[in-house]
């Protein structure tokens, strides 16, 4: 409220007679302002030079600058000039347009703009007065104040002729009046004025601009969705395919094991060699969340930076319409971030759980996320009476994935993932449509050493297999690939746990 009160005080001093009229040392125009305002003395290039306090205002004339073009110009390239050297420019609150656009009352035009240098206000005004053309610039006072200010600019009223005077000896329709050349010169030079103003006016609106910064991320974007989809239609044509080779005829190894899709839950089905089936269940929700709600604030704060680039171009182009519809991308985006921070709370608050069915339909065991510490988790695999069998631990801060396989008598195996290349690549391009999923090995006890390997495949398929197989039971490897798979999973889209 305060910038609009002191605007109301000023135009009240200036109604009742508390302001002085400036005028330019070439009479091309005159200012009225409040009386703190004191004349210095001008320069050879001014015009005018006014101070009050720290304040100023200049008045530099423009050689051979005497049409809407020229001004037009200067005040663009002064613009670039501004934005080079990263200072604040301040914009229209609500249409975005960087230059003001103002007419006196003899049609002349003034263009102004506002910016921040080093925490003092700065305006630049470019207008004409008397066909020629002239620079203002005011010191320390802000945007709103400086527009106050240079409306109180008053150009030399335009010289025209006074029409002859019509005699009642003659009816008015008989009288052929005959306007003296100059004025329709210069009538015709205020015509030409005001449509050059609107031709380049609509060629402004009209033309789009697209930055080197805009061109460049969007083709970045371009890129990495052509990377993205080539590895994905590659894999569908050239997926990798299962290992059959024959093993032990005694042994459970290996397990085999393919995601299920067409569920909101998470499904997998995993066999043995003995042709035993299993199937491992769990919900989604809290990851639901987070994913939809973090790839929601991205898109609409892309969006809004695709749809503010190609619009905000100068003035008129950024309508209500456009500004109502970038207000909304950032609404959304906010939104975003609520569903991601209250799908983060229920995963905190309800870990989901992990069902193991074997295939008459009774539960084989569960998997829980307990004693969650600050650099790892803990999840315990449990017994229909909640006992204990097996606790798998996992960094939380590691690039590669790794796990330790412990039960009641100490550490069973350490599985690791093999590539770091690929973990690193994962986090930014997701799994590449099966290119980038992650395989581990498996170290256990008496020197057993095994693979937990992922096809490059679309769909999620992986076997796991291990030299020993009396030193890592079926029944662990079941709860270490249920967790690996469905807690740690790979996704088309990057991501990280």
């Amino acid at each position: 409220m305060r910038k609009p009160a002191l605007t109301l005080i000023f135009c009240l001093c200036t109604v009742f007679g508390f302001a002085v009229s400036f005028s330019s040392k070439d009479k091309g125009f005159s200012i009225s302002l409040s009386s703190k305002w004191q004349n210095e003395a001008t320069k050879d290039t001014q015009v005018l030079n006014l101070q009050n306090g720290a304040n100023k205002i200049i008045v530099i004339p423009l050689d051979k600058c005497n049409q809407v073009d020229c001004l037009e110009k200067i005040i663009k390239n002064r613009i670039k000039q501004v934005k080079s050297k990263k200072f604040k420019l301040i914009k229209n609150t609500y249409s975005g347009e960087e230059i003001k656009r103002t007419e006196f009352s003899t049609l002349d035009p003034l263009l102004s703009f506002s910016y921040i240098a080093d925490d003092t206000n700065y305006t630049e005004g470019y207008f004409l007065a008397d066909s020629k053309g002239y620079k203002i610039e005011v010191v320390g006072l802000s945007d709103v104040d400086a527009a106050v200010n240079l409306s109180f600019i008053t150009p030399k009223p335009k010289e025209i002729q006074d029409l002859p005077l019509i005699t009642e000896e003659k009816p008015l329709i008989e009288e052929n009046i005959i306007v003296p050349e100059i004025q329709e010169t210069q009538r015709q030079t205020l015509a030409q004025t005001f449509s050059s103003k609107q031709s380049l006016q609509n060629k402004k609106e009209n033309k789009i601009s697209i930055s080197k910064k805009f061109s460049s991320i969007i083709f970045l974007v371009f890129i990495y969705i052509f990377v993205a989809v080539s590895f994905f239609f590659y894999n569908i044509f050239f997926a990798q395919k299962p290992d059959k080779t024959p093993t032990n005829p005694k042994s459970f190894y290996p397990i085999r094991g393919a995601r299920l899709y067409g569920s909101p839950d998470l499904f997998l089905r995993l066999y043995d060699s003995q042709g035993q089936n299993f199937v491992v269940t769990s919900q989604r929700w809290s990851s639901f969340l987070m994913e939809f709600g973090f790839y929601g604030t991205l898109f609409f704060l892309f969006l809004h930076f695709v749809v503010e680039s190609l619009t905000n171009q100068g003035p008129g182009t950024n309508t209500v319409l456009v500004n109502t519809f970038l207000s909304l991308c950032y609404l959304f985006a906010i939104f975003g971030l609520i569903f991601m921070l209250s799908g983060k709370v229920l995963n905190i608050l309800f870990p989901p759980a992990i069902y193991i069915y074997t295939d008459k339909g009774t539960i084989l065991f569960k998997i829980i996320r307990r004693g969650s510490g600050i650099l790892n988790y803990a999840y315990l695999v449990l017994t229909n009476n909640d006992a204990v069998l097996f606790r798998l631990e996992t960094p939380k801060l590691f690039l590669l994935r790794k796990f330790m396989l412990l039960d009641k008598t100490g550490r069973l195996a350490i599985i690791k993932e093999k590539s770091l290349p690929k973990a690193i690549a994962r986090k930014i391009f997701g799994h590449l449509g099966g290119t980038l999923r992650a395989s581990y090995t498996v170290e256990g006890k008496n020197e057993s050493k095994g693979e937990i390997l992922s096809l490059r495949r679309i769909n999620t398929q992986f076997q796991a297999d291990i030299n020993k197989p009396q030193a890592i039971s079926p029944s662990a490897m079941l709860a270490v690939l249920a967790v690996i798979f469905v807690i740690d999973r790979d996704k088309y889209y990057p991501w990280f746990n």
